[in-house]
């Protein structure tokens, strides 16, 4: 079902749950990006999409995020420059983040920052990013 959903032009896409756990994912790996936005549309979430630290910014400014899975490593803007942006956000809602990275020093580095709530190592296994989502959403309710 959510290949052909993402087979749809935008205007035909049926939501796919009333679910207002909105998550955005941050990610310059095409295909990393997209397999999570799928398996997240599966369980249920509403789910948006960046392709690097810049278009995280423009969305961040605009709208309000249960969570957010954030690679590091990126061009043009990297994920510490958005943990940085979100830090500056006044009076408004922080989400939590959730940091995919496959550097294994920045991962033990960023654990247990804010708004850091969980770092998922690449690879990652499907079932513990989904847990850890359901978690982190979870806690902001």
């Amino acid at each position: 079902m959510a290949d052909r959903l993402l087979d749809c032009p935008p205007q035909e896409r049926k939501p796919l749950s009333d679910s207002t756990e909105k998550i955005l994912v941050v990610d310059d790996d095409d295909a990393i990006r997209t397999m999570v936005e799928r398996i997240l549309r599966r369980e249920k979430f509403h789910v948006e999409t960046a392709r690097d630290g810049f278009e995280a910014i423009e969305k961040l400014s605009g709208s309000e995020y249960s969570a957010i899975l954030l690679d590091i490593m990126m061009p043009r803007v990297d994920g510490m420059q958005v943990l940085r942006f979100l830090e500056t956000k006044r009076n408004a809602p922080k989400p939590s983040v959730i940091v995919m990275t496959a550097n294994t020093h920045i991962a033990s580095e960023a654990e247990g920052t804010k708004p850091i709530f969980r770092v998922l190592s690449k690879p990652f296994d499907i079932r513990q990013l989904i847990e850890h989502v359901r978690e982190c959403t979870a806690a902001q309710a």
